[in-house]
């Protein structure tokens, strides 16, 4: 700086108990000019009120920036790869669950406060040389000292989320609240800076799945995962367009004479660079983006088409989400699909995940009825392994229940496993509803289903899945 600039400065009064952090606030003088005699009282009621606006809104200005944090984690990086003996540190990623929700039914300023009132617990269970910032929207880093190790972070982690036991007492009363985390070490998870922050994005997206409150640990399989939806929708877009997805078929077989009766289409789709992705990863996707109608709607109409080709007039059973119950544009689809391709609808079974939630029992129940009013059979796939499966048998008018591969793996092997399959089997017969039995792998299984009157049956014991390119199970029938 010239010599003939003025400067002068005040530091702005703060609560924080971070004797690292300092905010000052500064005037300059051009050269040739001078500060009049007030201007240092002035510079002083300034900075007591950037003190004043922080002390009433600590939640948006009292922490490190994300623009910080990314600098003081390289600098973590860099310190820990100095020392002769490689030390580990973590970063955890919290977040307070709902905040949307808390937004909306307290208002922004109590939701403030409330981020306010996390920061001070946070400070106060955090050990000495722990770095926190704010990343924005309710999300928190914390940076642990070098040479701490997992488990040391593990218990940590378990006593952050220890501090939302007790609610934030405000003005309106008690509000609770819950915080999940999601964690990686450096280097065991990742080697850099980005792959480290990705883990423990990777994580937590996992702890929030299955509710909030919760902590996970990052490891390849969850920072894969996440890596691969990062960018999964605009690929999943294109494939729809271009026609990239295919069919796989697995043979559906008559228990009792062991011959072929139809063939249950499942998606799958090639992604470029990717290879062939999980399909549960990529319908599920599907399903949380708003993508899943897309996909429905190009699979039962290609597998009718296909299904056109075969030359016996087998059953074709295709999957559909659930999802579309609610906005009761199921029947529509089915109905227009039947009309273009031609195909008779008593050789068409539409099967819904019963993992999957089927929205108001009085809307699905009413669409359902449209469906099968069309001539179409339906079908509960999963059963046993998602939502209510009793009530949907008491409900909805199916025809079939497609039993999880959850209960047939144990067949003949745990006497609990057993029971449940006789008690299933026999209620659906009461019902006058059939059932098949997926997952079936020996032919032990095969004996016990066929012996408690199982109708149906699919698992690679009775064939694989195979492209419809070539479909050597269908010379079977």
């Amino acid at each position: 700086m010239p010599d003939d600039f003025s400067l002068i400065g005040y530091p702005v009064p703060t609560s924080s108990s971070d004797s690292k952090s300092g905010l000052f606030l500064v005037a300059l003088c051009p050269p040739g000019g001078v500060f009049s005699a007030t201007a240092g009282r002035a510079l002083q009621d300034v900075a007591d009120e950037l003190a004043n606006e922080t002390a009433e809104h600590p939640g948006k200005s009292a922490l490190p920036d994300r623009e910080e944090s990314l600098r003081v984690l390289h600098q973590f990086i860099e310190r820990t790869g100095k020392l002769s003996r490689r030390a580990l540190f973590s970063l955890i990623h919290l977040n307070l669950d709902h905040l949307s929700l808390i937004n909306d039914r307290y208002g922004w300023d109590t939701a403030d406060l409330i981020l306010a009132e996390i920061i001070r617990r946070l400070r106060a269970v955090l050990p000495e040389g722990c770095f926190l910032s704010s990343i924005g929207g309710g999300h928190f880093m914390v940076l642990t000292p070098p040479g701490t190790t997992a488990v040391t972070t593990r218990s940590l982690v378990n006593a952050i989320l220890q501090i939302s036991s007790t609610p934030v007492s405000l003005d309106m009363g008690a509000i609770p609240f819950s915080i999940s985390a999601g964690w990686s070490v450096y280097p065991q998870d990742a080697g850099d800076a980005n792959q480290l922050i990705l883990a423990a994005r990777a994580a937590l997206t996992e702890a929030n799945r299955t509710g909030g409150g919760h902590e996970r640990r990052a490891n390849a399989e969850l920072t894969n995962t996440y890596a691969i939806t990062s960018n999964l929708e605009k690929d999943l877009l294109k494939a729809v367009e271009d026609n990239a997805l295919f069919l796989k078929w697995m043979p559906v077989v008559d228990t009792a004479s062991q011959k072929i009766v139809g063939h249950e289409a499942l998606l799958r789709w090639n992604r470029p660079g990717h290879g062939e992705v999980a399909p549960n990863l990529f319908i599920r996707y599907a399903e949380e983006v708003g993508m899943i109608e897309a996909l429905d709607s190009w699979s039962l109409r290609s597998a009718c088409l296909a299904a056109l080709r075969w030359p016996t007039p087998l059953r074709v059973c295709v999957n559909v989400s659930p999802v579309w119950l609610v906005n009761e544009r199921l029947a529509p689809l089915v109905d227009t699909v039947l009309n273009e391709t031609g195909l008779p609808p008593g050789r068409l079974q539409v099967e819904l995940s019963e993992c999957r939630p089927f929205g108001p029992s009085d809307i699905a129940f009413r669409e359902l009825s449209r469906v099968r009013a069309l001539g179409v059979r339906l079908a509960i796939d999963d059963f046993g392994a998602g939502y209510s499966s009793l009530e949907k048998l008491r409900i909805y008018p199916l025809d079939q229940i497609k039993l999880d591969r959850a209960f047939v793996q144990y067949l003949g092997e745990d006497m609990r496993a057993d029971e449940i399959m006789y008690a299933i089997l026999s209620l659906a017969r009461s019902l006058n509803i059939t059932c098949c039995a997926k997952g079936v792998e020996t032919e032990h299984q095969m004996a016990l289903l066929d012996a408690n009157g199982c109708e149906e049956v699919q698992g690679y014991l009775l064939g694989a899945p195979v492209r419809d390119s070539h479909v050597p199970h269908l010379a079977r029938t």
